[in-house]
């Protein structure tokens, strides 16, 4: 599947539930459930029936009791029945569930739009969504899931861990599946056979004579998007390992091969910073993670060594501190310097800090490694890895705490501070981070015009790079603030929008500049900055004086 039908086909599939806004809806609670009630849900199966065949259909009650439980109920009410797969994509999924289809002469634009007129809360799990697996549909909210639901036609990974995975064809049996799935559609995906896309009955079968059934693939690690108040975030979980983080902004995860549980965290390649650093020295900014059995039955504490590039010399140690939590779990917080030799830069220094701890049954370690000059630029990654990290602490999911202890605290702090003396930032550092604020994206056509301009412009001449160096300096010290308060203020976010227009529409001068000097590029530059002054700061000050003047005299 390429990209572009991945986008669009999770788009179609979010956009079935009308219901989740087009009427009142109320939202459920959760119940709790009985063992004993999980094994009467498991004990039962459903069959639907058509013209073309029947679907057979058993549950996974104890991934998803409460959306089990409203699936049987809304079948044993009869409210299946007579409704069609009003949504088909051959290769991808059918979709059905939607009320409003069951009159043949409703408003085909209203399909997909009906439902219970309550929502349920999601049961997200690691099923993975390969073909016969059958999963709640819902809107952009992830607790939007009501009737509507959708048959895996073809695997589709893209979809494991963002939609309830309930249950799934039963393995064995024939199914309507390849039939409907081949039926023609409209150009919103509705079939157009309405006889062969409708659900006749829907049954609860009760005792399911195949009721040990066997469980499904699921993934070991997930990454999904999760909206929170300061925006949407990025979040990895390993279900294997029970270790959940937020992944840095812009960063990609790469899980390494093996039997013992690694993940190696890299800036992705929009990001101008990494890309110079490769440039450099043939490297990128990493952070490790990863996670080793111990026996919970040798108190050794935790383990003081730690991690060195390969090949480079003897790891020189900078701090090196083991201490405790509130809780009494050990860590070991060191940082160290590294030399590489015979790379194609010559010799290399890098910088390493590594934060080691241990639970009953694992020692995991963050390590963060990049280039010295270069080391405080990105350390956020490391900071926000260990502030977000998650593991199993006495049977549930939590935090590890360690960023609130005194001594990370000041070791970070130290880190963050700039060595003496420090190089001025190279020019091309960083991304447009109040414009990627503003506009939404890196791919914004906005965003794309100023990195043109800076890189196709700016840096071709001796003073446009110094003075890109010397902007950066200014630059960085502010912007990260007001990018943040960007994504969580929608007013300031449209003023900035406003703000930066002119700043925009004077820089497209330069795309249209013959620029052959270093002459033209300073006589350009400094017209430009002129223009930006007066536009931003004169014309205000003479229009604000103006209309003073005005009501003085009146």
């Amino acid at each position: 599947m390429n990209f572009k039908f991945l986008i669009i086909s999770v788009v179609i599939l979010s956009g079935f539930a009308g219901s989740a806004f087009a009427q009142q809806t109320v939202q459920l609670e959760p119940q709790e459930f009985s063992q004993e009630e999980i094994d009467e849900m498991k004990q039962k199966a459903v069959i639907i029936n058509m013209n073309s065949g029947t679907f057979f259909i058993e549950f996974f009650p104890e991934e998803a009791p409460n959306t089990v439980h409203n699936f049987l109920e809304l079948v044993e009410s009869g409210y299946y029945d007579g409704t069609l797969f009003h949504r088909i994509i051959p290769g991808f999924m059918i979709q059905g569930g939607d009320p409003n289809t069951k009159d043949p002469d409703s408003d085909r634009r209203l399909w997909g739009q009906g439902g219970p007129k309550y929502n349920i809360h999601e049961e997200f799990n690691t099923f993975q969504h390969d073909r016969g697996i059958i999963s709640m549909a819902r809107s952009d909210h992830k607790d939007s899931a009501g009737s509507q639901f959708f048959i895996v036609h073809k695997d589709s990974p893209h979809l494991d861990g963002e939609y309830t995975v309930f249950g799934r064809l039963v393995p064995g049996l024939p199914n309507a599946l390849n039939h409907i799935a081949s039926l023609e559609t409209d150009d919103n995906n509705a079939p157009l056979d309405l006889l062969e896309a409708r659900i006749i009955t829907a049954e609860v079968l009760d005792p399911y004579a195949s009721a040990n059934i066997s469980i499904p693939d699921k993934n070991q690690s997930i990454i999904k998007k999760e909206q929170r108040t300061k925006g949407v975030v990025t979040i990895y979980y390993n279900s294997l390992h029970n270790v959940k983080f937020d992944l840095p902004y812009r960063w990609d995860i790469t899980e390494a091969t093996g039997k013992q549980f690694g993940v190696i965290i890299e800036p992705d390649f929009t990001e101008h910073n990494a890309k110079a650093q490769m440039e450099q020295s043939g490297f990128a900014p990493k952070v490790i993670v990863t996670a080793e059995p111990r026996d919970p039955r040798e108190d050794v504490g935790v383990s003081t060594a730690y991690f060195s590039v390969e090949g480079g010399d003897d790891p020189v140690i900078v701090s090196n501190y083991v201490y405790e939590s509130d809780d009494g779990r050990k860590a070991h917080l060191i940082t160290t310097t590294q030399n590489l030799h015979d790379t194609e830069k010559g010799t290399v220094e890098f910088k390493i800090i590594q934060l080691t701890f241990i639970n009953s049954e694992f020692q995991y370690s963050i390590i963060y490694v990049n280039v010295t000059e270069w080391f405080r630029y990105e350390l956020s990654a490391f900071t926000q890895t260990v502030d977000n990290f998650e593991i199993m602490i006495d049977g549930r999911i939590q935090p590890i705490n360690f960023d609130d202890n005194p001594i990370f605290k000041t070791l970070i702090a130290i880190a963050k501070e700039k060595p003496e003396p420090e190089p001025l930032p190279p020019a091309r550092i960083g991304g447009c981070l109040i414009a990627t604020a503003t506009y939404g994206s890196e791919l914004a056509p906005q965003v794309q015009l100023l990195r043109e301009i800076r890189d196709n412009t700016v840096l071709q001449t001796q003073s446009g790079t110094s003075f890109m160096t010397a902007f950066n300096q200014f630059y960085y010290s502010f912007s990260p603030a007001i990018a943040d308060y960007e994504r969580e203020n929608t007013v300031f976010k449209e003023t900035v929008k406003l703000t930066l227009t002119p700043l925009l529409a004077s820089l497209t001068l330069l795309q249209h500049a013959d620029i052959d000097s270093e002459y033209d590029m300073l006589g350009y530059g400094i017209g430009i900055i002129l223009l930006n002054i007066g536009m931003y700061f004169v014309a205000p000050a003479v229009l604000i004086t103006k209309i003073r003047s005005f009501y003085k005299l009146q």
